[in-house]
This record gives structure tokens, C-alpha cells and sequence, in this order.
């Protein structure tokens, strides 16, 4: 979460610095010593401010850093483990943190962590209760050396083994930083007996070069650099007192390389002004703090309650305003759309208009009709209707014609077709085999057919020439499009009911015996 506007403090042993973060800068620092009045004067700054969150950071010698491999875990078992070893480690101090900073390269893998800690919690203690009198969220609590690879990342030499050497209002403070990450940090009281300043500046740089010697010491015993390898020191020179000290730290030999940084130096790569800088040397390290906030956040949950509810307010707050403003954008999208429509449809209206208004101009010019409009148009749908319900013997004589080509012996006639009452009740089978099939409904309108034909070369088979009549009409019956077929008269009536007439020594032309009638429904065409 972004804290924005907020209020940073750096407790020292004997003095506290406030100051206020704003606009991406700090401004308004003020001093308070460590004492009754101290502490008043502070609650009294605290007084006037609205509910900004607090940050602070120490600079003490009651500091602790470790760095220790435990084995590679995940999720809920790492954090048990990481404040169980916490727990081991800092049993009086409730002001304890651990951040991941790592694997080890061998075979195991372990997590590689640094654990700090604030040994002396009574440094803090004093200025968190007016803190919390105050009711201000307290949003964290920082060691002044976690926030010095933020420095050294500014400065361009955080990748290098590099001993980065400030001083600050409690003395000076000597941090090694090695890939960009803090492993080990001295703080050295600065004792000023001397009466003129280069007295004091000479003892400054005799202290200065002795500590360096020490912390080399101290990096061999931890062996995090070997008595042989060579040592970059960054000296942060704020008030232009350390010019002498890079020559006298080289002249110590041990392989040291020492680069200086002075006032001016830093105003460029930080939002910070020189004159800042000489009110107070730990102008620095809040600065620092309020561009970025280390990860090794020692407050307890319970000192950050309030804080936990103002980041909850403000993500609330933060989201009801995303959904405020999506809401207004999508009215406002709403609204435009409307107008747009609405002009459309108008233009839409106008068009309209400007056409019936053409139309009723030009029909205006029309002659003349013997009847009004809607008898016009009642008549011309009429005459639709009646167009789709004609018929054409079209369909009729394509399937009569399909069958009478698989049949030459057989001669057509007459062919009469008719749409309306069926051709089959006008006539009777001539054979007790053949009955007519129902077409439609009685008084429906049928489309029939009815074909008369002769046996072309008739010499006097009967039952060939009847073998050929049924097999034109079964042709007929396989049509889809064909109801029924019905044999309404054969060359010969078969019925036993009728009676028989004639000569059989007369002879007839040939031919006259060979005639027949087939009468053929439809079915309903599809529409």
C-alpha cells in the first residue's frame, strides 16, 4: 500500500528527529531530546497532526543482525519455523523480524534469512506510548541500516562488496552491503572533547580509520571477506569534515579502495537540500525511509492495529472510488448514447416526413380511379389468391407421358383432365378387380385425369392386351404425385352381372376391340 502523506521518526540514544513526509520530500524537520520535556514537546507535535501514519526508524548500538540457513519450506511451515527461531533468539525484545534473502547454493538448498532485532526495546518504548497516546497508526518500525541499501542503490555501488559509512546523530555508522543486501552493521558513538573544530575533525578521522580497521577485523571473523580481499568503502561525507579520511584510510593499506560522497553529491541523487542535510545528519536516513520502506518491518501486529484499519479504510475508500468513477463513466456513456439515439431517431422522423411529404406530392398528380384505394387493393388480393389456386394439366401429362413411353405397344386417343370433381364418378369400373381410391374429401376439389387408349396392332389376345392395361396403370400407381388409378373400361367387360350379345361368326375391323379407359388421381400439390 502506498502510504502517501505520513510522518517519519529516527529515535536515537539521545535525540529523536520528526519530520514530515509530503509531495514525494521531506520537509519540517524538528529535534527532541531524550528526556521529560523531550517526550512532551513531541507529544505536542503529535497533537497537532490528523491521523497521518507514523514510521519510525533506530539508531542504536542495541541492534542485532544474523544471517542463518534453515531448511527449504513453504507456506505455513516456513513462517512457523522462521518465528519459532525468532522466538529462540529474541526472548526479552518484542521488536523482531526475519526476511527471506536467498537459497544456498549447495546441495541442500536451504533458505538462506537475516534475523534483526532491537535489543534494548526501552530505547522505543517511550516514544511509541506518545505515539499511542496521540491514537496516530503506527505503520512501522525500521534499524537505520535497512534502509542504507536504498544509499548504496542511489550511489551505484550496491552490487560490489561495499562498507557504506554515514554518519548520523548517534555517532557513525559503518554498513556492509554485498549484492545489494545488508549482511552485517557497526554503530560507533562520535565523542567530540576537542575545544577547536580541527581538533575534533582530526579526532573524527583517527576514529573513522580505527573503525574500519575494526569492522575489517570483524568481517574476517564472520567470513564474509578474507584478510587479503580487497574492500570498497563509500564514505558519505554530509557536512564536507571527512575530505582527509580517504587519503588516511588508503594509507592504511589492507587492500582498501575508499570513494567520497559529499553534500552536493546527494542533493543530486535525492530529493534532499544541503541546508536540510546541516540541520540534522539523519535528514539521510529519513529521506531514505520515505522513498522506500525495507521489508524487515520489527513492530509487533499490536502496534500496528490502527494502521491495519486505516489501509483497510483506504482500500475501501480507494475501491468505492474506482466503482464511483466507473459508475459515472458508464452514466456518462449512458447519456451519450441516448443523445445519439436520440438524434437519430429524429433525423430518422424528419426523413420520414420529408418522404411522405414527397409521396402525398406526387400522388397528387395521379388521375382519377373508378374506386376508392381499398377496393383496389381488396381486389388485387383477391386476384392473388385465385392465382394460387389454379392449376395446369401440366403435371398431369408429364406423368401419363413418363408412363406411356415404357409402353409402345399402347396408342393414345383422348386425354381429358379436369380440377374439380373427380373423373372417376362418372364412370364405372369395367372388372370387379378394379375400385376407385378415395381422393379427397366428398365435395373437396380434385385434380384427375381421365386417358382413353387402344392396343396398337390388336390382332385379338385379350389377355395380352389386358396384361398391358394393368401394367400401364401399376406404372402409374408408383408415381409419388398419383392418388389412385382406376380402369373405368377394358376391351372386354369381364363382369359376370352383364349379359352377352352378338354373333361370333361376325367378324369385327381390326382394332375396334381394343380400346380401354384409365382414370388417374392426383394428389394434392404441396404449396
Amino acid at each position: 500500500m502506498a502510504l502517501g502523506e505520513r510522518l517519519l521518526l529516527c529515535v536515537g540514544a539521545a535525540q529523536a528527529t520528526l519530520g514530515r513526509w509530503r509531495g514525494n520530500r521531506l520537509s519540517g524537520c524538528e529535534v527532541f531530546a531524550s528526556d521529560e520535556e523531550g517526550l512532551r514537546r513531541f507529544a505536542a507535535a503529535l497533537a497537532s497532526q490528523r491521523r497521518l501514519p507514523v514510521q519510525a526508524l533506530v539508531d542504536a548500538v542495541e541492534e542485532d543482525y544474523r544471517t542463518e540457513m534453515l531448511p527449504h519450506a513453504g507456506g505455513g511451515e516456513r513462517a512457523a519455523m522462521v518465528q519459532r527461531r525468532l522466538r529462540q533468539l529474541y526472548r526479552t525484545s518484542p521488536y523482531n523480524a526475519a526476511v527471506l534473502q536467498g537459497r544456498d547454493g549447495e546441495q541442500r538448498r536451504d533458505d538462506r534469512y537475516l534475523f534483526a532485532a532491537l535489543t534494548n526495546a526501552e530505547l522505543f518504548l517511550p516514544w511509541a506510548e506518545v505515539i499511542e497516546e496521540a491514537r496516530l497508526p503506527f505503520a512501522g518500525l525500521y534499524l537505520l541500516p535497512l534502509v542504507m541499501p536504498s544509499l548504496a542503490e542511489r550511489l551505484g555501488v550496491d552490487r560490489a562488496p561495499t562498507l557504506v559509512i554515514t554518519a548520523t546523530a548517534s555517532g557513525l555508522r559503518q554498513t556492509f552491503i554485498e549484492n545489494g543486501q545488508l549482511r552485517v552493521s557497526r554503530l560507533t558513538p562520535l565523542v567530540r572533547n576537542a575545544v577547536d573544530a580541527d581538533a575534533a575533525d582530526r579526532n573524527d578521522i583517527a576514529v573513522l580509520v580505527e573503525e574500519v580497521g575494526n569492522t575489517r577485523l570483524y568481517l574476517e571473523a564472520l567470513k564474509l571477506r578474507g584478510r587479503d580481499d580487497p574492500l570498497s568503502v563509500t564514505l558519505v561525507d554530509i557536512d564536507d569534515s571527512l575530505g582527509r579520511a580517504v587519503a588516511a584510510l588508503e594509507h592504511q593499506g589492507n587492500n582498501i579502495h575508499c570513494e567520497r560522497v559529499n553534500a552536493a553529491t546527494l542533493a543530486q541523487k535525492l530529493p534532499l537540500s544541503v541546508q536540510m542535510l546541516a540541520d540534522t545528519p539523519d535528514a539521510l536516513a529519513l529521506t531514505l525511509l520515505g522513498q522506500r520502506s525495507p521489508t524487515v518491518n520489527l513492530a509487533p501486529a499490536a502496534a500496528m492495529r490502527r494502521f491495519q484499519v486505516l489501509s483497510t479504510q483506504r482500500s475501501l475508500y480507494a475501491a468505492a472510488g474506482v466503482i464511483g468513477v466507473a459508475g459515472i463513466g458508464f452514466a456518462l456513456a449512458n447519456v451519450w448514447q441516448h443523445r445519439q439515439f436520440t438524434a437519430q431517431a429524429e433525423s430518422q422522423r424528419l426523413e420520414t416526413t420529408r418522404w411522405q411529404e414527397k409521396y402525398v406530392a406526387v400522388t397528387r398528380q395521379f388521375p382519377q380511379v373508378p374506386a376508392p384505394l381499398e377496393t383496389l387493393q381488396r381486389t388485387v388480393d383477391a386476384a392473388r389468391l385465385i392465382a394460387g389456386q389454379t392449376r395446369t394439366p401440366e403435371r398431369a401429362f408429364a406423368i401419363v407421358s413418363a408412363a406411356l413411353d415404357r409402353q409402345p405397344e399402347i396408342g393414345l386417343r383422348r386425354l381429358s383432365w379436369r380440377h374439380g370433381e373427380s373423373l372417376a364418378g362418372s364412370d364405372a369400373p369395367s372388372s370387379g378387380g378394379a375400385r376407385p381410391a378415395t381422393g379427397a374429401s366428398p365435395g373437396g376439389r380434385v385434380e384427375s385425369i381421365a386417358i382413353d387408349a387402344e392396343i396398337n396392332g390388336f390382332a385379338g389376345d385379350l389377355r395380352a392386351a389386358i396384361a398391358s392395361i394393368e401394367g400401364l396403370a401399376q406404372r402409374l400407381r408408383e408415381d409419388p404425385h398419383v392418388q389412385s388409378v382406376v380402369i373405368a373400361r377394358l376391351p372386354l367387360n369381364l363382369n359376370p352381372a352383364s349379359s352377352l350379345s352378338g354373333n361370333t361368326q361376325e367378324r369385327t375391323e381390326q382394332g375396334s376391340g381394343s380400346t380401354f379407359r384409365l382414370v388417374v388421381q392426383l394428389r394434392r400439390a404441396s404449396t
